[in-house]
């Protein structure tokens, strides 16, 4: 069984501290994309996202998609990929514009929220914890009602995406199965995945990590939280 012990209403489960590698620009990286950019490099942790399908509406989504696609192009850029290639300050802009955006519509608890039921809830943090020092190393999560972050750490030869596919895979017939519902899909396939590029951003990560339930207004019962422990 895992530790748990309560702090300022935040369900907490001890992991243990995962060994930091920072993201370095002289490694080898693999790129690839669906509707977001995804950048692999081995043995890195990542801060990762992934949400419900209904945790936001299609409507909203389309519009944050198109305002997304005008921005890039007042600015010169044909994907979101090149983002990087702009100065810090306009980067924030779109971090400021969009991605911020997005969390605070989702801190909103849009759609079903099955996640808010702490047997769902429970379902996707054994699955997170069942090939932990196997595949990966996992850091702080938590789980909120319609999404979920993590800080996780892929052990060679494993990869960000398969493990994510096989975790969304598994969770999504179970939790589906104690709902009775088939043929609905769960999980968005699209995942939010970010190398960590210092150890200043892995404890800003942390923090954001920690504090979302509290940010979002949720009480006791409606998250699951875990922390890294020594």
């Amino acid at each position: 069984m895992w530790g748990r012990f309560a702090i300022c209403h935040l369900q907490i489960i001890g992991n243990k501290t995962v060994d930091f590698l920072p993201f370095d620009p002289d490694v080898e990286i693999s790129r690839s994309r669906r509707r977001l950019p995804h950048w692999f490099q081995n043995g890195r942790t990542y801060f990762v996202t992934f949400r419900l399908a209904d945790s936001l509406p299609k409507s909203v989504r389309e519009t944050i998609a198109h305002e997304k696609e005008i921005w890039l192009k007042q600015h010169g850029l044909s994907s979101r990929d090149e983002i990087k290639l702009l100065p810090a300050a306009k980067q924030d802009q779109f971090r400021n514009r969009f991605t911020r955006r997005i969390e605070s519509l989702l801190d909103q608890g849009l759609g079903n929220c099955a996640l808010r039921t702490p047997e769902n809830a429970k379902l996707v943090a054994d699955a997170f914890h069942f090939f932990d020092g196997e595949r990966y190393r996992l850091d702080s999560f938590v789980i909120m009602p319609n999404h979920v972050h993590l800080l996780v750490c892929p052990q060679s030869p494993h990869f960000l995406s398969t493990i994510l596919q096989s975790w969304k895979r598994h969770t999504a017939r179970q939790i589906n199965l104690r709902l009775g519902k088939t043929g609905s899909p769960f999980w968005l396939d699209e995942n939010f995945d970010h190398i960590v590029r210092n150890s200043d951003q892995l404890e800003r990560f942390r923090r954001y990590i920690a504090e979302n339930p509290v940010k979002a207004g949720l009480r006791e019962g409606e998250f699951l939280f875990s922390a890294v422990s020594d």
